[in-house]
């Protein structure tokens, strides 16, 4: 992989395909490969698909403790100006749509058209949630996320009919877990994170989208759910779409219906 050196990380990325340039930024601590199982090979057929490692996370090394959502998109401005990419496509998963957020927020010239797959919008209170800090302590780090996964990622018949398909996937998923005070710093970093009062600020074409299982296993007990009816309802004119039967996970577990309603999104605003 090329690697960015900027001077508190080695941001480690890859670039697939020509034409429109999207940038997909992922989850809480998460590294890039899982946008390769499914995205990548969807959209690269048409446009720059720009994948990285954010700070700490796979193959990127960092020499600071500072995760907050502000650090990682400036990190992902960085990594377009390196490659010479004006305005970009921003597509984020969970923690990686707050990133995309304050993106749209920040760097308005830089957003062409923002996709929010399960993003974050408002902060916690109180840091690390206690939920969580039993759970380390009870499990370990490595069980924490396997569980934590298989509870929000998808639905209990979902898990019932496909195991195997869930743990190949985690498989990707936890595959070079960042230290856990790495870990911990990105869970700090959404905690403080709080767009909510800008959100009218977003002027980018927006697509909200959500499963209809997200709405129960927070460890902050704020749900995904209740953030997406908030981003649509204060981005102006976001479209909003809630798929059936999905937990947090549907970009990987049903990728066919997710890819298509994002083709549909940028189908319609380019026009």
């Amino acid at each position: 992989m090329p690697v960015l050196r900027l001077p508190n990380v080695d941001l480690h990325y890859e670039v697939f395909g020509s034409g429109p340039a999207l940038l997909l930024i992922a989850a809480t601590a998460w590294p890039g490969a899982p946008w390769k199982l499914h995205q990548v090979p969807e959209f690269s057929r048409d446009h720059q698909v720009i994948v990285f490692d954010q700070r700490g996370t796979g193959k990127s090394t960092v020499r600071s403790k500072d995760f907050s959502t502000r650090r990682l998109a400036e990190d992902a401005i960085a990594l377009l100006d390196h490659l010479g990419v004006g305005r970009a496509i921003i597509c984020g998963h969970s923690n990686g749509g707050r990133v995309a957020q304050l993106l749209a927020i920040e760097f308005p010239e830089r957003v062409a058209k923002l996709i929010l797959l399960s993003a974050g919008a408002t902060h916690s209170s109180g840091g690390i949630p206690i939920k969580m800090c039993l759970e380390l302590v009870e499990k370990g780090y490595e069980r924490h996320i396997h569980d934590s996964a298989t509870a929000t990622g998808c639905t209990k018949e979902f898990y019932a009919s496909n195991p195997a398909k869930v743990e190949a996937f985690l498989k990707v998923r936890m595959a070079d877990l960042p230290p856990l005070e790495t870990y911990l710093g990105y869970v700090i970093g959404r905690a403080e994170s709080d767009t909510s009062s800008r959100l009218k600020d977003i002027r980018a074409p927006t697509l909200v989208m959500v499963g209809d299982d997200e709405d129960h296993g927070s460890a902050s007990g704020e749900t995904h759910f209740q953030f997406a009816k908030l981003l649509a309802q204060e981005i102006p004119n976001a479209k909003f779409i809630v798929l059936p039967d999905e937990g947090h996970h549907y970009p990987f577990y049903s990728p066919d219906k997710t890819n298509k309603v994002i083709r549909e999104f940028l189908g319609a605003v380019s026009r």
